[in-house]
């Protein structure tokens, strides 16, 4: 990849600038933005390949930052690494069910931020090589789509919105046992395997063709 583009979203002053100083120290383009609104507002001017976000943001938290621009058509892909004082394994487990690419735990050292940004561009370099096959793997996949139930369509758009499994139980006011059911059966009926594989259809598809998940293209009611 050539010369990618880094966000830092933190509100720590003195945090915020040792990030961007170090990250430009290495020859990256780096940008900085001291509040989740700040932070959504320069992506969606910038388009950065990778975001650094603090997840304790006052306001827009560090959550609704990454469901905000995971939202936008502008980024079918987009690296995503969560800054967190807290290593409980919730905070994890809520991430990691959002899509984010990689987690660090304050403090942490010059050598692994180094690290995750090197191993995220390796992974977007990757990915963006294969474009053109994973391209015709969605229109494949998007073919199967009316194997879905109403409730399973609903699913996939709440999970296309970057909404974790207990927020969609709370949005659709159905447990996350049935989330999870639900999950599982559309990964089994659009043939997708892996543990973001899932969240990364979601978003791909909301990105490359919104209508599908429009209200208006939903199984009849009839269907459960």
């Amino acid at each position: 990849m050539i010369n990618p583009l880094l966000l830092v979203i933190e509100d720590e002053k003195a945090l915020r600038e040792n990030l961007i100083g170090i990250i430009a120290h290495y020859g990256f383009r780096v940008i900085g933005a001291p509040s989740g609104e700040e932070g959504i507002q320069l992506a969606l001017q910038h388009t950065p390949d990778i975001i650094i976000c603090d997840i304790m943001l006052p306001g827009v938290d560090g959550f609704d930052v990454y469901r905000n621009i995971k939202a936008s058509l502008q980024f079918p892909e987009i690296a995503f690494i969560f800054l967190t004082a807290k290593s409980t394994r919730s905070d994890i487990r809520t991430g990691m069910d959002m899509g984010a690419d990689d987690y660090l735990t304050k403090p942490f050292t010059k050598e692994e931020l180094l690290n995750s940004i090197n191993a995220r561009i390796a992974k977007l370099s990757r990915i963006r090589e294969q474009q053109p096959a994973k391209d015709e793997l969605i229109e494949a996949t998007v073919k199967k789509l009316n194997t879905l139930t109403k409730s399973e369509h609903r699913i996939l758009d709440k999970i296309a919105e970057g909404l974790t499994t207990p927020q969609i139980a709370r949005k659709l006011f159905i447990s996350k046992k049935t989330v999870e059911n639900h999950r599982v059966n559309i990964s089994r009926k659009l043939d997708l395997s892996g543990p973001n594989s899932l969240i990364n259809f979601a978003l791909r598809l909301k990105a490359k063709k919104p209508n599908l998940l429009a209200s208006d293209n939903l199984p009849p009611a009839s269907a459960s």
